[in-house]
């Protein structure tokens, strides 16, 4: 009974550990996102959809587009402290994982290249 007890115990614990795990980077750009809606929740209707476009531009790994309207966004609102700290983190975010779609496609061709084989 004790050795069934013990096994559903660890079972339970592991079946917690593997839901606990996934992408840390995803969950971290998500609460950045959820920040930046969150910042601009009292602000007007056109704000907020600009605000909902730049999410899902990042939602989308379109961060080029999200980039460029944040810097619309920032360039063109009067924006407070809270505001001005969750698009520079997402602004930041975003530069990172375009970078590293930039090094992860070099990397990709330049292994393509390598495995041609020679006429």
């Amino acid at each position: 009974m004790l050795k069934k007890l013990l096994h559903i115990v660890l079972l339970m614990a592991f079946s917690l550990l593997l839901f606990g795990c996934g992408s840390n980077q995803e969950k971290h750009q998500k609460t950045l996102e959820e920040q930046l809606i969150y910042s601009y929740k009292l602000s007007s209707q056109d704000v907020r959809e600009h605000v909902r476009l730049i999410v899902q531009a990042s939602e989308d790994k379109k961060y080029t587009l999200a980039m460029n309207e944040l810097g619309k966004l920032s360039a063109t609102q009067i924006n407070n402290q809270t505001q001005k700290h969750a698009i520079k983190l997402l602004m930041e975010q975003l530069r990172f994982n375009l970078e590293e779609e930039d090094i992860a496609r070099r990397k990709n061709a330049s292994h393509n290249v390598d495995a041609t084989p020679n006429s």
